[in-house]
């Protein structure tokens, strides 16, 4: 883990944008399949540590969650992380969900075998 500096009102205003609307409405229509083509493209598989950054409602951790892998899925709007753990909870998955700044991860360096985000990263 690095030092990083973080400007909390911006971080504030991404919070809340990325609040507005439903998400996961639109994640599930369009987002979906990206998931599951990253994860494949990644070459995820049973037993990997992946980190999901920017995970939304977690299409991607659901992607790597059903290969085996264990996966960590973070994002800065708990909303969304409240949609994912949910849903990946009446599916059956297994998916450690964190609320974290994807600029300011507090997770120790080297512990993943992938580092993954959907379209968190725009």
């Amino acid at each position: 883990m690095s030092a990083t500096i973080i400007d909390r009102e911006l971080e504030a205003k991404h919070r809340a944008v990325w609040a507005l609307g439903d998400y996961a409405s639109v994640a599930d229509d369009l987002v979906s399949p990206l998931g599951s083509e990253l994860v494949a493209a990644a070459g995820i598989r049973a037993g990997q540590r992946v980190l999901d950054v920017a995970a939304g409602t977690g299409n991607a951790a659901f992607a790597a969650a059903q290969t085996g892998a264990r996966v960590i899925a973070s994002d800065l709007c708990p909303d969304l992380l409240e949609r994912g753990r949910a849903a990946a909870t009446a599916g059956g998955l297994d998916v450690d969900w964190r609320e974290a700044n994807a600029e300011a991860l507090r997770l120790r360096d080297g512990v993943f075998d992938a580092v993954i985000s959907c379209i968190g990263v725009m």
